[in-house]
């Protein structure tokens, strides 16, 4: 049988008129909301002090609103000022990083990054410093390939996986009970572990080519920022594991007749001295609270050749920054090279602060290096 529509029940919508109501009321005032904000747009006065609402009827007027209806608010206006920006080099002159007179003279025996991380052999050479002449030691923790001999928390370190695993703390407290003193000697710019993970930290020759030196190292930016917090953390540690003193070796910069290019972008000429002895600089400010004295290896060659303002290592500087100022030499020529090391220095005596690495211990007495 055919139904009728009359004869279907339909339930009552409760909800749907108010539904309705609610959903247009929602759509005037986002619609309302739309036109007020681009119709006043045109009453906004932004001035120095920021952006105000001047509305007809409150005693402002349109911000604007010309007989075109093109903005007729004059735009602010700044005066002209003439700035010049001056970068300025580093200035030395006044830097002293402490007073040498107190220095004593030191005898000590060189132990290389190989004996140090050999157990057998570092605890003969400890054994050696401990019953032998010698008043102190100097522990190679970071060789010129860039390998670390103990494990770094640093976090450079960590990041390019340049930690050693000997805990050398045992040898400096031994050291330390025999009444010797205890350095570490790290290598600074010359690094070919750390270039291995980032070949963005070398220093390049004018061509591009990474820098390698007669000898076969690999040279870092003497400039990176990276490079310069990566030394001074790993001097910190080294102070905390008790070393009285660090001495830093291949502080300097490479020569080269051909130039050199670099990652950091730089404001002023390149300059090795302010490369060199800011570093320095730097690692010597951040162990003044430690007690560690900071030292440094000079590069006999370029003593020998007058080349300071080459390599970096300015004397006249390197003097009021560290403590001690050592030199690899021989007998025939020691004290040639004492003479000029030690021309510009600036207190203390010459006997303490001049240490000649020699591979006997000299007729002159004084302090040396057995190296």
């Amino acid at each position: 049988m055919p139904y009728r529509p009359k004869d279907i029940y339909r339930g009552r919508r409760k909800f749907r008129v108010p539904l309705n109501i609610f959903l247009f009321v929602l759509a005037l005032l986002i619609f309302g909301g739309v036109t007020m904000f681009y119709v006043l747009q045109r009453y906004m006065v932004y001035d120095a002090n920021g952006a105000t609402l001047q509305l007809p009827f409150t005693g402002g007027e349109a911000a604007g609103a010309g007989d075109d209806g093109v903005s007729e608010t004059a735009a602010p206006t700044f005066e002209p000022v003439e700035v010049q920006v001056v970068w300025e080099a580093p200035d030395f002159t006044d830097v002293d990083m402490g007073t040498w007179d107190e220095l004593k003279p030191v005898q000590g025996l060189f132990i290389p990054y190989t004996t140090v991380t050999d157990s057998a052999a570092l605890a003969s050479s400890v054994a050696a410093v401990e019953t032998g002449d010698y008043t102190a030691a100097v522990l190679e923790m970071k060789s010129a390939d860039g390998y670390l001999a103990w494990p770094s928390e640093c976090e450079t370190a960590r990041a390019y996986l340049t930690s050693g695993s000997v805990d050398v703390k045992a040898s400096v407290e031994a050291l330390h009970a025999a009444g010797k003193t205890v350095a570490a000697q790290i290598s600074c710019f010359s690094d070919w572990l750390l270039l291995q993970h980032n070949w963005s930290f070398a220093l390049r020759y004018a061509d591009g080519s990474v820098c390698q030196t007669e000898a076969g190292n690999y040279w870092v930016d003497p400039y990176n920022r990276t490079i310069r917090a990566y030394l001074i953390d790993l001097s910190r540690e080294l102070a905390e594991l008790g070393f009285d003193e660090i001495i830093l070796a291949d502080l300097a910069h490479p020569l080269s007749e051909s130039g050199f290019t670099y990652s950091e972008t730089m404001a002023t000429e390149p300059d090795p001295v302010v490369a060199v002895c800011q570093t320095g600089q730097r690692i010597a400010e951040a162990l003044a609270d430690t007690g560690t004295a900071v030292s440094v290896r000079l590069d006999v060659n370029s003593l020998r050749a007058g080349q300071g303002s080459l390599s970096g290592q300015d004397l006249g500087i390197f003097w009021r920054l560290f403590a001690r100022l050592y030199c690899a030499t021989y007998a025939d020529m020691l004290e040639s090279d004492r003479t000029m090391a030690t021309a510009d220095m600036n207190g203390g005596s010459p006997d303490a602060r001049f240490v000649p690495v020699v591979p006997a211990v000299p007729e002159a007495g004084g302090s040396y290096l057995i190296g």
